[in-house]
């Protein structure tokens, strides 16, 4: 069970502490970074204006990437804590659109719901989301309208 309010649900204080006594150090922080993917040659011109791209039919759009080992090896890359997703979305009505990260494994984290009362008109332009539910490393983004 998972609440996108509360995650994973209450901690465990006294575990936290005797786990802390045997603890052992993780390796340095590292970040890695792909390379943007543009769907039919998307490009923002300037702030807000877009060329190219795909629409958002009624099957949504989906988007994949493949990390693979050895780009985990050359980034120094053990675990995984959190992911950012950057889009760039434009849609007439913002509360319309739904972006979804899917692991192979098929466990979805909603980035952005659906909602009812948000009519902006501008998308998502430049908007960067994050979630701590996926430890995996494989992942499909899945946008739909």
């Amino acid at each position: 069970m998972y609440s996108y309010k509360y995650g994973y649900g209450a901690l465990d204080a006294y575990a936290f502490v005797k786990a802390a006594q045997s603890w052992s150090l993780v390796k340095p922080q590292t970040w890695l970074s792909t390379e943007t993917i543009q769907l039919n040659d998307a490009k923002m011109v300037s702030e807000g204006n877009y060329t190219g791209g795909q629409f958002i039919g009624s099957g949504g759009v989906e988007s994949k990437i493949t990390i693979t080992q050895q780009l985990l090896n050359e980034n120094n890359f053990e675990r995984l804590e959190h992911i950012n997703v950057k889009v760039w979305i434009q849609h007439t009505r913002r509360g319309d659109v739904e972006v979804t990260l899917i692991s192979p494994n098929g466990v979805r984290s909603v980035l952005a719901s659906k909602r009812g009362f948000d009519a902006d008109t501008s998308g998502f332009p430049g908007w960067t989301f994050m979630t701590v539910k996926h430890w995996w490393v494989f992942f499909l983004l899945w946008i739909k309208n």
